[in-house]
């Protein structure tokens, strides 16, 4: 905690500290149902703070670590002297419990390295002492105006969990933007992808049908970023021929960036056949003297340069690539 503390802040940190004064202060602030779940012998107060930086001269926190029903958890108090009451303050108590939560999270991890993942209780309680009563809501829900409902709805009931390993291809087939995308997101750990890019193909045509290349050359490049393949000959013939807007070129050009291994390898070969010459040139030009940069940047630039219609100034600026790089890339995918 910082040095400078109010002449309150200390005064009430100083009696809260002392094991006789906090025990009272809980057994007369406390719900029944708490205290009866509290092992009060177990009661220890923590020397952390989970309070913002910016707010560290104004308040203060204490945090009580204690034994609920057997399970580790946490009495954490809020010391509030502002005089101007703050309307979210329920908001900043959620964030500081979320703080408490990972900070336990690490200290068990660090005690047991096979410590069961769990989250412990934490009892929040502020203590406000300002000039005026208390005049807000400390129902994080009011935070929510006309949605409060809605809200607790959602929160109160298990995350929504959407896991494609449960959900079949024919299923995903059925709709045409969400299910393409779903179905390779699906299939991406697949020994080899040619396959399911050749079931998927009809969807793809539909799509290229739309004028929606840009949202296939972002399903290619994913393809050649993460997925298998092994065969860049079948993976080009399969493509090339099945659709009409997709250049073999562009596609060596993703290669090239995304699976070097795979692509040196095909130009290797185009070599001895003397068929590579015009191949080995390309994207590698534009970058910086020969030098490669991250696949991450490089595959930043085609996102955004496909998907987003950024101008080359704009991909440069976020990916750190030069604007010469950039121009390159441009000029292969486009």
């Amino acid at each position: 905690m910082p040095n400078k503390l109010s002449p309150h802040d200390r005064y009430i940190r100083s009696m809260l500290s002392h094991p006789k004064v906090t025990r009272e202060f809980f057994e007369a602030n406390l719900p029944a149902k708490i205290k009866d779940a509290i092992d009060f012998q177990s009661i220890d107060l923590q020397k952390e703070s989970f309070i913002d930086d910016k707010l560290r001269l104004k308040i203060t926190d204490l945090l009580y670590a204690a034994d609920f029903e057997g399970n580790p958890g946490y009495i954490y108090i809020l010391l509030e002297h502002a005089s101007k009451p703050d309307p979210l303050l329920p908001f900043r108590m959620l964030k500081y419990m979320v703080a408490i939560m990972d900070y336990h999270l690490i200290k068990t991890a660090k005690k047991k390295k096979t410590a069961k993942k769990e989250l412990p209780v934490i009892y929040p309680l502020i203590l406000y002492t300002g000039k005026q009563q208390y005049s807000h809501s400390m129902d994080l829900f009011d935070l929510f105006g006309t949605q409060k409902q809605l809200v607790k709805d959602i929160l109160k009931n298990p995350y929504h969990l959407v896991d494609l390993t449960q959900v079949s291809d024919e299923e995903l087939k059925k709709y045409l933007w969400f299910g393409t995308a779903a179905i390779f997101a699906k299939h991406i750990y697949d020994k080899e992808i040619v396959a399911v890019l050749k079931d998927c193909l009809e969807m793809i045509r539909t799509l290229e049908k739309m004028g929606e290349v840009s949202y296939i050359y972002i399903i290619v490049s994913y393809i050649i970023e993460a997925g298998q393949v092994s065969d860049k000959d079948e993976f080009i013939k399969v493509l090339t021929t099945g659709l009409k807007s997709i250049d073999e070129e562009k596609i060596m050009t993703i290669l090239e960036q995304f699976k070097p291994e795979i692509y040196d390898r095909g130009v290797a070969k185009g070599k001895a056949e003397g068929k590579a010459e015009g191949k080995a040139e390309g994207i590698s030009e534009g970058m910086a003297k020969g030098k490669r940069q991250t696949l991450q940047s490089v595959g930043e630039a085609i996102s955004l340069l496909i998907n987003m219609k950024k101008s080359v100034e704009e991909v440069s600026e976020a990916t750190g690539l030069s604007i010469e790089e950039v121009e390159t890339l441009k000029n292969q995918i486009h």
